[in-house]
């Protein structure tokens, strides 16, 4: 069968998901460089082979190496932005106690270990939803803004936040007793 090999029949640019697993190591150095710390770099890199296997890119792309250092450093940005938020929301939990000259001990007690609850169930929230909840609440960003930045489309936008609403409203006691008072049942 001349003419019929498997090689031409081989893509003319190689797959994203073959040229990360060879050049890995070269990922990681190269985001570690850039962002510092191994293990960060190891867990950005990871991340972007996870999102490949689950979402393969279906175009080819035609220099597949520097598709995969951009969505790396992209990942790398995103990853930092999301450990900002969580450190910005922990301080704020932390500095509720200054208010102790207003409230009682008890009512300053049950604050804050409903926002310890709260900072619970958003960080058990699936990753997405959680960046947008995260964005929206936090950031003010607009529906456009947040599709923007995690290049995501608005109805996807919609569908985390709402996901993260419910789940939050489920699990998080003040929430449920909001829904029933106002409504006579939870959500």
């Amino acid at each position: 069968m001349i003419g019929h090999s498997p090689l031409s029949h081989q893509p003319k640019y190689p797959s994203l998901l073959h040229a990360l697993t060879t050049h890995y190591d070269d990922l990681i150095d190269y985001v570690r460089r850039k962002f510092g710390g191994r293990e960060f770099a190891q867990d950005v890199v990871h991340d972007l082979c996870v999102k490949l296997i689950e979402r393969p890119i279906l175009l080819e792309i035609q220099q597949p190496l520097a598709y995969l250092r951009k969505a790396s450093a992209n990942g790398a940005l995103n990853r930092i932005r999301g450990e900002n938020l969580r450190a910005e929301f922990i301080d704020v939990v932390e500095e509720l106690p200054d208010y102790a000259h207003t409230e009682s001990g008890e009512y300053l007690l049950a604050l804050k270990q409903n926002v310890i609850s709260l900072h619970a169930v958003i960080e058990g929230l699936p990753p997405r939803a959680r960046q947008v909840f995260l964005l929206h609440r936090l950031y003010d960003f607009s529906q456009q803004e947040i599709a923007k930045e995690l290049e995501i489309s608005r109805t996807m936008v919609t569908q985390h936040y709402r996901r993260a609403i419910r789940e939050i409203a489920e699990k998080w006691p003040p929430l449920q007793q909001y829904y029933e008072s106002r409504w006579g049942s939870k959500l």
